[in-house]
């Protein structure tokens, strides 16, 4: 249950590295006196463990080096250096612990998580070629290698380190339940132990309907590879992946998806796209992963580019609206009943990577609807902090002459979107959960999250 080799490039795919003739020659830069003390005396970083981690979850962090300790003693391997111990066990509260805890409550996590973690600073290299970052040892404790070189300022190598502790807690959870045998049937056939052959390339894996290459090892590598990387990836990047896996490999990709759905709720009462949403958010705002934001999600065509506003949807009532927008709306309401008309919804649609278009829908007193286009040219800072301009239209197409005629209504929201900075979010919160995972979202005025509007995607 040994996660090889699991690196990510971007957002597709895993890494083989080939160690070669370079491991010979290899030296361990580390002071090991720094290290091997018998009977230490506690730290401040010790007392940072106990208070955050050992007490709260009851959970030991072993960073001192202890060779028994390891998967395999016969390798060596290199003790984790004291300035990576403290961001690692961070990111093992943040983005497992915590997010575990919210969808499956406290006893889910006294009851089921690893009692020990153990790091090592770097990989353990195998014969194969392949290199080990993570083990499962016992179904209590997780063996974390390759912390040395780890920058937790690059939300990538974040994600690929947290991809291995998911990867090793679902062999866990899978000790004390097993998997689904329907699982294993979806790609029964296509399992192969040689799995770093070269003949095994990402392209063959996805085709066949695998989530990587060390997927296609076994059926408990494949269940834990689906699930790691449902979780730290995230659900767009995995349908985007399966679309271009082919019809027959698609289909068993998302098989799989179903069954491991299936497998946390009948088993754990966990309902996966919540512990989805609490492990992107963390990424998202703690970690600035760019890759999980909805701005991303638009401008890679994760989502489809359209927000659809209607205030008479259920969900307003809810979750709510913005105080500050609303009364926007209600300016643009009484502008519009001077003329005669109702406003009624509008669609936020990204035309391109320069145009955004609102479309506005409204009636007239006879119950006619009419729809009003208003295209704004849009630029995106380094803070992501978006500007919309008004752009003129002087051409005879309907919904443009139609804007025209409504142009004093719809000042109000105009005015609005061309005088303020904003930043598209997830919205609002709590839509996230109860079966909403990333079917909402919207726009906030920078710097005042109280001013927002938010539609469906």
């Amino acid at each position: 249950m040994k996660l090889k080799n699991i690196l990510h490039t971007g957002l597709y795919g895993l890494l083989f590295l080939s160690i070669g003739s370079c491991r010979k020659s290899s030296t361990l830069d580390v002071d090991m006196s720094k290290y091997i003390i018998d009977n230490p005396a506690p730290t401040e970083l010790d007392g940072w463990i106990t208070d955050n981690l050992t007490n709260p979850y009851n959970i030991q962090l072993q960073y001192r080096y202890e060779r028994d300790l390891l998967g395999d003693i016969g390798k060596d391997v290199s003790p984790v250096k004291l300035d990576k111990v403290k961001p690692t066990a961070d990111a093992i509260i943040n983005i497992f612990l915590k997010t575990y805890e919210k969808a499956g409550g406290v006893a889910f996590i006294k009851t089921y998580t690893p009692k020990q973690f153990v790091l090592f600073g770097s990989p353990a290299y195998n014969t194969d070629g392949s290199l080990t970052l993570g083990s499962a040892d016992g179904g209590r404790r997780v063996i974390l290698y390759d912390l040395n070189k780890l920058d937790f300022n690059d939300p990538a190598q974040v994600s690929t380190k947290m991809l291995t502790i998911h990867h090793e807690f679902t062999h866990i959870l899978n000790q004390q339940i097993a998997i689904q045998p329907e699982f294993q049937l979806v790609t029964k056939s296509d399992y192969m132990t040689d799995w770093t052959n070269g003949n095994n390339t990402l392209a063959v894996a996805k085709s066949l309907g695998f989530v990587s290459r060390y997927a296609r090892m076994n059926y408990n590598e494949d269940f834990a590879e689906t699930v790691a990387n449902l979780l730290i990836m995230g659900e767009l990047w995995y349908d985007n992946y399966a679309k271009g896996a082919g019809t027959d490999g698609q289909t068993k990709l998302k098989k799989k998806e179903a069954l491991v759905v299936d497998y946390f709720k009948q088993h754990f009462n966990i309902n996966f796209r919540d512990l989805q949403n609490e492990v992107g958010k963390v990424l998202r705002l703690t970690y600035k992963d760019k890759t999980k934001s909805i701005l991303y999600a638009w401008q890679n065509n994760l989502i489809t580019p359209q927000l659809v506003v209607n205030f008479n949807e259920p969900v307003y009532a809810q979750y709510g609206q913005s105080a500050k927008f609303k009364q926007i709306w209600e300016n643009v309401k009484a502008g519009l009943k001077t003329a005669g008309y109702t406003p009624v919804s509008f669609n936020v649609v990204l035309l391109s990577s320069t145009v955004m278009q609102m479309q506005y829908t409204f009636t007239n007193a006879a119950g006619a609807t009419f729809v009003a286009w208003y295209d704004f040219n849009y630029t995106i800072n380094a803070n992501d902090a978006i500007t919309f301009t008004l752009l003129a239209n002087n051409t005879t197409v309907t919904q443009y002459v139609v804007a025209k005629m409504a142009a004093p209504g719809f000042a109000p929201l105009n005015t609005y979107f061309n005088t303020n900075q904003f930043k598209a979010d997830w919205m609002p919160p709590g839509a996230e959960g109860g079966g909403n995972y990333l079917k909402y979202g919207g726009f906030y005025v920078n710097n005042e999250p109280d001013n927002y509007f938010y539609g469906k995607l």
